[in-house]
């Protein structure tokens, strides 16, 4: 049922989320493939027309004074006529020979300055006219920004453009600035470019930095906003609606699923809660309940069955057995062999069939919850070899060497002794049926960990098929594979059910035709509680 759950829930995320999350980030890949082909495509026009207005900058301040000297020069040699002329400009005379008119750009402390040089005194000197270079002037038109500096690495002026041109929309909002952010668009990379500008002698006097504004970019962040918010109303509307499918769907379908398992395990006393609101979880649990008082019924009817035919059974089988036993004695007192054999043949066929009358007979009445262990203080060694006494007859029958590992006197337990004798004689028979052959074995050892102690019965006999192994302990299991008999499935459920009483917990480990162990962990000391009692 978890397995279902699981896979639920990832072909929910695929058919449900996956796809909003995949629109969100093709959109945004889209969005951004189309602003950085729109930024490259802008940057290089406004790069070309900021290179235009730097050139035109100077070539409309030179032919604007070659045109207000045009009459005056080279005649007039008055500086203080020819400032008037030209009273706008920062006029000076240099001790510099000027054949021809030139342009340029240059730094006075911290001010730009477009410098034209005339020729004066008939090209003897010069004339230095120059004047402030506002940068709006130099501002392409479009959602640019300009910035001035004298040195490459250094900000010494920077000049942004506030007033409404017809690209720009304004500064960004705070959201929109939150949300480039998140959505990390690389258009930037390609909205920034540099130039210089060249003083005299072909140096740089200075560099001019133009960059993208925002403004054009809008379009693109109001397309991250909306797709955001599709997506996280995409995946708040899937969690409810998950919710709700868990909520109707998911959660009574485990509830019946783990009422089922306990029905497997033979708990017929487990019922579900049948007052649902929603009609089909409501039938659904009502005609499990009704199931339950079935079984609980036909379980009822099976056990007085079984009991009183065991019953009926069990009585002719002993006295057959008292009485194959008084004349196979017989037969070996006149020496009638083949009739003896023949007599101890058909008293063990007796003897394992009334074996397994009294195990139907055990198990049936076996009742946890009426059962009351007495618990009292045992050398483990000493229990395993009063097994091994009685089971004797059956080890030299199928010449099974028994070893007994455990320290004698060494590990002391708390359980009741008849009851833990009882797993022990059910696990070594079991191993003694499926044990046969040359060097076979079953060794018996125990160990400490902390306060508990672990004891293993292992044998060499067939094994356990694979697909039998978690199915063992269960009520009438007994076994698909034909490698190994495991009787009639009643008493390892037993056996399980008294380690569980003793507060500890058996498990078997096995390969087919190789071994087969049991380990049972053991508390070394009991605490009074339900179904035990202390011996005084």
């Amino acid at each position: 049922m978890l397995k279902f759950a699981k896979y639920f829930f990832i072909v929910f995320l695929i058919t449900a989320i996956l796809p909003l999350v995949l629109m969100f980030a093709w959109n945004n890949s889209q969005m951004e493939k189309f602003h950085n082909a729109m930024a490259k495509s802008a940057m290089s026009t406004g790069l070309m027309r900021l290179e235009y207005s730097v050139k035109t900058n100077l070539k409309v301040q030179e032919g604007d004074i070659l045109r207000k000297l045009y009459y005056i020069l080279p005649n007039d040699k008055n500086l203080s006529h020819i400032k008037n002329i030209l009273n706008d400009y920062n006029t000076e005379v240099i001790q510099k020979p000027i054949k021809t008119p030139v342009s340029f750009y240059e730094r006075k402390n911290f001010d730009l300055y477009c410098v034209t040089l005339v020729p004066f005194d008939n090209s003897t000197k010069g004339l230095k006219i120059s004047k402030p270079v506002s940068l709006d002037l130099l501002r392409p038109t479009g959602p640019y920004t300009i910035e001035l500096r004298f040195n490459k690495d250094d900000a010494a002026y920077e000049f942004k453009n506030v007033a409404f041109d017809p690209m720009a929309f304004g500064p960004p909002k705070k959201i929109f600035l939150l949300l480039s952010r998140v959505a990390k668009p690389h258009y930037k990379e390609n909205s920034r470019r540099e130039i210089a500008l060249k003083g005299e002698d072909n140096s740089n006097a200075a560099y001019l930095t133009i960059e993208l504004a925002f403004g054009p970019f809008r379009g693109m962040i109001d397309s991250i906003f909306t797709s955001l918010i599709i997506l996280l109303v995409g995946i708040l509307s899937s969690f409810v609606i998950g919710l709700i499918i868990k909520r109707v769907f998911v959660t009574p379908v485990m509830a019946l699923s783990k009422a089922a398992d306990q029905v497997k395990k033979g708990n017929l006393n487990f019922k579900l809660d049948a007052s649902s609101k929603i009609e089909i979880i409501k039938n659904l649990y009502e005609n499990f309940n009704d199931m339950i008082l079935n079984l609980q019924t036909k379980e009822k009817l099976r056990e007085s069955f079984i009991s009183n035919l065991t019953h009926d059974l069990r009585t002719p089988l002993v006295s057959q057995s008292q009485s194959l036993e008084f004349i196979s004695q017989k037969f070996k007192e006149i020496g009638l062999t083949n009739e003896y054999e023949l007599a101890e043949s058909l008293a063990k066929n007796n003897e394992h069939l009334l074996k397994m009358v009294n195990l139907i007979l055990d198990s049936y009445s076996f009742d946890p919850e009426k059962l009351k262990l007495s618990i009292e203080k045992a050398d483990l060694y000493e229990i395993i070899e009063d097994c091994k006494e009685q089971l004797k007859p059956l080890l030299a029958e199928k010449n099974i060497e028994f070893v007994n590992n455990i320290y004698k006197g060494g590990t002391l337990i708390e359980a009741d002794l008849f009851q833990i004798k009882r797993v022990f004689i059910n696990l070594l028979s079991n191993a003694i049926d499926n044990t046969s052959g040359e060097n076979k074995y079953i060794k018996a050892a125990a160990r400490f960990e902390d306060e508990e102690v672990l004891i293993t019965i292992e044998d060499n006999g067939n094994g356990i098929a694979k697909e039998d192994l978690k199915f063992i302990f269960d009520r009438y299991y007994s076994g698909k594979s034909l490698e190994r008999k495991l009787g009639s499935g009643f008493g390892l459920s037993v056996c399980q059910k008294l380690i569980d009483m003793h507060n500890g917990q058996i498990t078997v480990e096995s390969e087919i035709n190789k071994y087969t162990k049991f380990i049972i962990t053991l508390p070394l000391s009991q605490h009074p509680g339900k179904g035990t009692k202390e011996q005084p």
